[in-house]
């Protein structure tokens, strides 16, 4: 079923469905884990048994390699054989190891025919057919290696070692008969027959030597575990089996029951969820209505109280919702009013500003033209006519004075061009840069005023764009402008320097001061308009103007323009 589909129907049947889902989900993984571990115990069982029929053929290796060196250590030397030590030592090996059940040694006669020289029965007799009839011996004496062969018919085997003279010639063999039935073997093989299982030692043939429990010939199930363990001294093998089903029984107990159980639980949690969800219906309805009424707008009426549950909790949260979100639309409310009139205040000054420029621009333009007209055209009138007097006859003398009078004429005319170029824009901003403009500034406009000052400037690392120098030098005219002006100072301070990632000026001086509050929204007569003009424009530039002054106490001006971003190194 989709999403969408899920939606369309109600709580109750919601709620149920997912119930259900939720109960059988883990129920389906239970049986996926269940069978999982069916598969761990499994594959862990028969690699344990894996381990231990390789553990016991270690031991059986064991075993059969002390008996070896037991005897190869009781057959001595020939002297020891012609003394009668060798066969003392060999009854002694015999009598220690619990394996052992005879010792026989065979020798030839003189007529190279095989016989009996000596033997030591513990158990029983021993056919000497048996003993010199096995092939094995023959095969020690031609080649003069150690051997084991198994007595015919008999659960026996014998360890074959052969004895050399001086010459190194095998002049006899000495057979040690083992009993693989022995206790010690068959108490290692009862470590693994448990159960109804069982544990064999086989020859390379794959017939009994040993067997404990159950016997493999018996017949082994399908689903019996086997193991097998090789040794190597001999081509023989530990044989292990036992029944899986009696390793996996309580587990198959516990899945039947919860095969029987499962469904039970289903139904149990269908039943009790369609019942339940229906005591959650209902104040689920009348928050539903009250939602939809603050989601409508209506924010007055509050929620219907519910019951101290989760439900309750959630009436109780969508009342704080409404509260809060009444007092946000109220507060929504008056600042939309205070951002309208902040707006209204702000076009105002903007307005005024501008009208303060154009007022400013076209003064500006007045006074240059005035100043045209009243010097500058009336020195170039006046020069003409003295070149005109210096083009009349006259005496050589005459003419000298007069076009001296006209050359001093021309040199006051271009020193009142001079001077409206720097009104306008000092040269010395593009010739020589920021620093050097403000000490031209400074004594420029402080210097007529009677007022002295210091210039200390601390060269920065980094250059202002031009539009920023441009900038900031308005603003620092327009601040030493007022301070000429209007400030009475006698002494002021220029502090140029390079803070992290900003050109910070501050303009310090020991004038009467003033309320900053009072000129921080500019009035009809228009003062205040000039700070706002320089707040304008440097914020254009992402920069700041500070101004911190009071009654008789002087005023300081901190301007501060950014420096141009480095771009990143990839």
């Amino acid at each position: 079923m989709t999403p969408t589909r899920l939606r369309r129907h109600g709580i109750r049947r919601r709620v149920a469905l997912l119930a259900a889902f939720g109960a059988l989900a883990p129920m389906l993984l239970a049986l996926a884990a269940l069978r999982s571990a069916f598969l761990d115990v499994s594959r862990h069982l028969r690699e344990e048994h894996h381990f231990l029929a390789r553990s016991m053929a270690l031991s059986f290796d064991h075993d059969i390699r002390e008996n070896q060196s037991s005897l190869l250590a009781a057959i001595g030397t020939p002297e020891d054989w012609a003394s009668g030590q060798a066969r003392r030592a060999l009854r002694a090996a015999l009598l220690r190891s619990p394996m052992l059940e005879s010792v026989v040694v065979v020798g030839m006669d003189e007529n190279g025919a095989r016989q009996i020289r000596w033997q030591e029965l513990r158990h029983g007799d021993v056919p000497s057919s048996m003993v010199l009839g096995l092939p094995e011996i023959e095969t020690a004496f031609a080649q003069g290696r150690q051997g084991l062969a198994r007595l015919g018919t008999w659960e026996r085997f014998a360890f074959l070692v052969p004895v050399r003279d001086w010459n190194g010639v095998v002049t006899s063999v000495v057979v040690a008969i083992a009993n693989p039935a022995s206790p010690p073997w068959l108490a290692m093989l009862r470590q693994g027959a448990t159960g109804r299982g069982g544990a064999a030692l086989l020859d390379q043939h794959g017939q009994s030597l040993a067997v404990v429990g159950r016997p493999a010939n018996a017949g082994i199930d399908d689903d019996d575990i086997v193991a097998i363990g090789k040794l190597s001294v001999v081509p023989w093998q530990v044989s292990l089996h036992q029944p899986r089903n009696e390793v996996l029984g309580p587990l198959l107990t516990e899945r039947t029951r919860l095969l029987i159980i499962a469904p039970l639980l289903v139904i149990f949690v269908v039943l009790f969820s369609w019942g339940a969800t229906h005591s959650v219906t209902e104040p689920l309805k009348a928050l539903n209505v009250a939602a939809r009424r603050i989601a409508d707008g209506d924010l007055e009426a509050p929620v219907p109280p519910q019951a101290d549950d989760e439900v309750g909790r959630l009436g109780r949260s969508l009342e704080t919702m409404r509260v809060a979100l009444k007092k946000s639309v109220d507060d929504l409310t008056r600042s939309r009013g205070i951002l309208e009139q902040r707006v209204e205040d702000r076009t105002r000054e903007l307005r005024m500003l501008l009208t303060k420029f154009v007022s400013a621009q076209e003064d500006e333009r007045r006074r240059i033209a005035r100043e045209l007209h009243d010097e500058t055209c009336q020195t170039v009138a006046a020069l003409g006519m003295k070149l005109d007097a210096a083009l009349a006859p006259s005496t050589p003398e005459q003419k000298q004075e007069r076009l001296k009078e006209a050359r001093a004429f021309a040199s006051r005319t271009l020193a009142e061009v001079h001077a409206l170029i720097y009104e306008l824009r000092p040269a010395v901003l593009d010739d020589l840069g920021l620093f050097p403009a403000i000490r031209w500034l400074a004594d420029h406009h402080l210097t007529p005023a009677g007022i002295d000052f210091r210039c200390e400037v601390c060269l920065a690392e980094r250059k202002l764009p031009g539009e920023h120098q441009t900038t900031l030098f308005r603003a620092i005219q327009e601040t030493i402008r007022n301070v000429a002006r209007h400030s009475g100072a006698t002494q002021v301070l220029v502090q140029v320097e390079e803070r992290g990632r900003e050109l910070v000026v501050e303009i310090e001086d020991d004038g009467h001061g003033f309320d900053p509050e009072s000129v921080g929204a500019p009035g009809p007569s228009g003062r205040g308009l000039g700070l706002l003009g320089m707040r304008e424009r440097m914020s254009i530039i992402g920069g700041s103007v500070e101004i911190i002054s009071s009654a008789d106490a002087g005023t300081r001006v901190v301007l501060r323009a950014p420096f141009e971003e480095e771009p990143r190194r990839g």
